[in-house]
């Protein structure tokens, strides 16, 4: 018996193997996921849950003068193990006849790409001869699924006998374990992050912590591998889509695989947690609840994730249309965070088409909108909320309670009322608020939360690490209050909690500074500056404490400070000192170059008398970039055994289908 399991195995492999091929090197691709003529989306080692719904589209390539041949044809065939099954077995078979979807119409357009490096740069700079033309034929399936587990194999033969080979694997629905998920994410989080957050805010004798942070304190501790589809290093669209779809996508991509053609919303949509949670089955629990909670616009790539389809996540117009008006909308239960923008056109408005969202969320789906802080704790009803609190991305953590004069500076009422946004909430608020409202509306059924601290990234990409790590302190101390409040409510044995990154930055300690003998230098003496910073044994310990215990620093301008950096970075100056006034701005548009494209420099205002840092990437790139990083993960709660250990970032969305029951 375990010979025949066994051989079983090795077969299946081997069959595996022989289809699957290696990622292309470069840095430079017609298409992602597809290094031939012919592509295929879902691609090659694509996983599914059962019973999830997913587009297919098939594309066929030709470059320069030469045409597409359009006589193309797909197939499928479950693979079952063994030589002699495979020969025995169902055979390859037409793909619209084996799923029963008919393809839509073929389509056929043009798009141009660049080769290489040179190529790229020689059109950056106006040579727009250096562009590869390529011409297109293509065929789409739209709602497809497989409802039995298993591998497949998907055939494209094109050109006369060429074929694109892919292997699907499709998991089983499994039985449910949770009624509640919260997903916590710190956008950009990492280890060391967190090792200096805690290093500033907790007290500590003799080298150890006599208090930890919140997160220190779960049980189960994991890590998580955040390549994208086609490249070494994610953004937010895609990495944040891997977890809500279960599939790789390119950057810029929410919930979709990215095609070739011009229009941003046909590409192949893959099911997102939110949707499933909406049709699952009454065997499983029915139709949950959806909350969303961020500090960023409430379509920003995070929170967007979790609930639209488009291969640009720079769309936000259509995102906020997305959410009540397309097809299947996710219609979540809670919305809070910014980008009010995006639902109006008074004064600084670009809602779509000049829609007062506002109203149509109201009218046409039963939401409650509240736009400060006092309507955000005051509500306590059961409709729907939708709750925007600035016209862009809230402002972080340090200027809505420590410098609040920064709140002044430009008007952004999320109303468009031309007025300043000085009473938003912070996200523990947002965070609880969220969860009274899912707890009356979805008790019985159980819900899906996604709660992110943006600006830990935000602040991370112009160096300013202060403001980062602040936002990280403020997320820790909601993951607090909220496990203080499942408790209290005795929801916290049937709720999982997850706290992760989407992406990382290369961000680390090294050692201290000094910065009073810092500041004792002149601008010109910059080695001596440079003799401030202690590493080893003279890495004493930074001056920040806090005494009243709400776990942040009592005062952030202190003379003992973290001598802290990034791996990518532009030109800039650092002093490692607190930026009172507002936000880093590293660097600033160059004057001088004689490219065609923007080359940035040394902004002279930010930090000026910093030692200066020579950046470690193109002129092009006007702040710091995401690395390759692993992220960590914690969890706690029924489930959180499965997080344990190293992953891929689309594992994240099929243990969350496991615990909460979803797929067919």
């Amino acid at each position: 018996m375990v010979k025949a399991v066994s051989f079983t195995l090795l077969s299946l492999a081997t069959a595996i193997s022989a289809v699957a091929a290696l990622d292309p090197v470069g840095q430079f691709k017609r298409l992602g996921a597809c290094p031939t003529l012919g592509c295929v989306f879902p691609p090659d080692n694509a996983e599914f849950l059962a019973g999830a719904h997913f587009d297919v589209r098939v594309e066929i390539h030709a470059e320069n003068d030469a045409k597409p041949n359009t006589d193309y044809s797909l197939t499928i065939e479950k693979l079952k193990g063994t030589h002699k099954d495979n020969k025995n077995g169902p055979k390859a078979v037409d793909f619209s006849k084996w799923s029963k979807v008919k393809p839509n119409a073929q389509e056929s357009w043009d798009f141009t790409y660049n080769k290489d490096a040179a190529a790229y740069w020689k059109f950056m700079d106006g040579d727009k001869n250096a562009s590869t033309n390529v011409h297109v034929a293509s065929t789409a399936w739209r709602h497809v699924q497989i409802n039995e587990p298993g591998t497949y194999k998907v055939v494209l033969k094109y050109n006369n006998g060429k074929k694109t080979e892919a292997i699907w694997t499709v998991n089983p629905v499994q039985k449910r374990k949770a009624k509640n998920v919260i997903l916590f994410i710190g956008d950009g989080m990492t280890t060391a992050m967190i090792t200096a957050a805690r290093l500033i805010s907790k007290p500590h004798t003799s080298g150890k912590y006599t208090k930890h942070m919140h997160m220190d304190q779960f049980p189960v501790l994991g890590h998580i591998m955040t390549h994208s589809l086609d490249s070494l290093i994610t953004d937010s669209a895609n990495s944040a889509s891997a977890y809500n779809t279960g599939h790789k996508s390119s950057a810029g991509a929410l919930g979709v695989y990215p095609d070739s053609s011009i229009n941003p919303f046909d590409d192949p949509k893959q099911e997102l947690i939110a949707e499933l949670l909406r049709r699952r089955s009454k065997k499983n629990g029915g139709a949950g609840g959806v909350g969303i909670v961020t500090t960023a616009e409430v379509q920003d790539a995070t929170p967007a994730a979790v609930y639209a389809h488009t291969r640009n996540r720079d769309e936000k117009a259509t995102i906020v249309d997305q959410m009540i008006h397309g097809a299947n909308p996710v219609v979540a239960d809670v919305i809070l965070g910014g980008g009010g923008k995006y639902f109006h056109s008074k004064t600084g408005g670009k809602s779509l088409n000049g829609t007062d969202y506002y109203a149509a969320y109201s009218k046409e789906r039963g939401y409650k909108v509240v736009n400060d802080r006092d309507a955000l704790l005051n509500y306590k009803g059961k409709d729907p909320l939708l709750g925007v609190f600035h016209s862009t991305h809230m402002d972080v953590w340090m200027d809505r309670n420590v410098y609040k004069q920064n709140l002044k500076k430009n008007p952004t009422d999320p109303t468009g009322n031309g007025q300043s946004a000085l009473n938003q909430p912070n996200l523990d608020e947002m965070v609880l608020k969220g969860l009274e409202v899912l707890d009356k509306r979805h008790r019985k059924e159980g819900w899906f939360m996604m709660a992110e601290a943006a600006s830990v990234d935000k602040m991370m990409h112009p160096l300013d690490y202060d403001r980062a790590l602040a936002d990280l302190l403020e997320l820790d101390n909601t993951i607090g209050k909220t496990k203080e409040w499942l408790k209290r409510n005795k929801l916290d044995k049937d709720t999982l909690i997850l706290v992760t990154a989407d992406h990382a930055h290369s961000f680390d300690v090294y050692g201290s500074v000094d910065t009073q003998y810092f500041n004792s230098f002149s601008d010109s003496e910059e080695e001596e500056k440079k003799n401030s910073v202690g590493t080893y044994e003279n890495s004493g310990w930074p001056s920040y404490v806090d005494a009243n215990g709400d776990g942040f620093p009592d005062n952030w301008d202190v003379r003992y400070t973290l001598a802290a950096g990034t791996a990518g970075f532009p030109s800039h100056r650092e002093d490692f000192q607190i930026n009172i006034n507002g936000t880093r701005v590293p660097a600033v548009i160059s004057t001088t170059s004689h490219h065609h494209y923007e080359v940035y420099e040394t902004n002279p205002v930010s930090d000026p008398h910093g030692i200066n840092k020579g950046a470690t990437m193109s002129a092009h790139e006007q702040v710091g970039v995401h690395s390759l990083q692993d992220v960590p993960i914690f969890a706690s709660g029924p489930g959180a055994n499965l997080f344990a250990g190293i992953q891929d970032n689309t594992e994240i969305f099929h243990k969350i289908a496991e615990v909460l029951g979803l797929g067919n």
